[in-house]
């Protein structure tokens, strides 16, 4: 799955309307819009050469997934990392995609399973947070193709899209993934031996055990001991990791 570069110019044969969204996705899946960023309708249009109307629209298809919240005094604002969300979104995502995995119809075909190695082999060898994000996207959006409902495809990539502001900050804080890496390999595995209830129950672990690194380090960030469902939101995420 190719990632839309904000800076490359909306040719005409791209759908605007999805162009520009996915160009803003792109912004903050690379952290380049980060939680607590002010993000303004002008600047936008500017960035990416296209009207202000488009950029609204894409901004309140934002809003209604989650990812940003509209300021009276400052626009559309990313939305902060917060606990809760954590607690309440990584669940949905585990068992979405467990179902997906296990709703394949089939072993992996052989051009599949080298596809989505490939992906794998790049993903281990990387060690840039944007670069392992993308991969990481892409293999995940490779294993619930393999479902063939697009209704659940769409809700998933939606989840993927709110909590890419999570993954990327993580990601650039904490370079080492290898639980998370092995546990693709499994997935992998099972599921070219068509066993899709071991597949599912890997990926609904490897979820949680996200949802838990990601909550141990929102609260190691502000210095405490243990994450409640209803604390604050953690501060903004900017600075890349060295």
């Amino acid at each position: 799955m190719s990632t839309p570069d904000p800076a490359a110019p909306i040719t005409r044969n791209e759908p605007l309307r999805e162009a520009v969204y996915a160009r803003i996705v792109t912004l903050l899946s690379t952290g380049r819009l980060s939680p607590g960023m002010s993000v303004t309708e002008a600047a936008l249009s500017r960035s990416l050469d296209v009207s202000r109307t488009p950029v609204r629209e894409a901004l309140l298809r934002l809003e209604a997934e989650g990812v940003v919240h509209s300021s009276l005094a400052r626009g559309f604002v990313v939305r902060p990392l917060s606990d809760r969300e954590v607690s309440e979104v990584y669940p949905i995502l585990a068992a979405l995609e467990a179902l997906a995995v296990r709703s394949a119809p089939r072993p992996l075909e052989t051009a599949e399973h080298d596809r989505l190695a490939g992906l794998l082999d790049e993903l281990e060898a990387s060690g840039d947070a944007v670069a392992r994000r993308a991969l990481d996207t892409a293999f995940h959006t490779g294993l619930i193709s393999l479902c063939g409902n697009q209704h659940l495809q769409e809700a998933i990539a939606k989840l993927r899209t709110s909590l890419s502001r999570y993954e990327i900050a993580y990601m650039q804080h904490t370079p080492s993934r290898g639980p998370a890496d092995r546990q693709h390999r499994l997935v992998l595995s099972a599921l070219a031996t068509g066993d899709r209830e071991r597949a599912a129950a890997v990926i609904e672990e490897h979820w949680h055990d996200g949802r838990r690194c990601i909550a141990e380090w929102l609260s190691s960030e502000r210095g405490t001991t243990a994450p409640s469902a209803g604390s604050a939101p953690a501060r903004p995420h900017t600075d890349r990791a060295s």
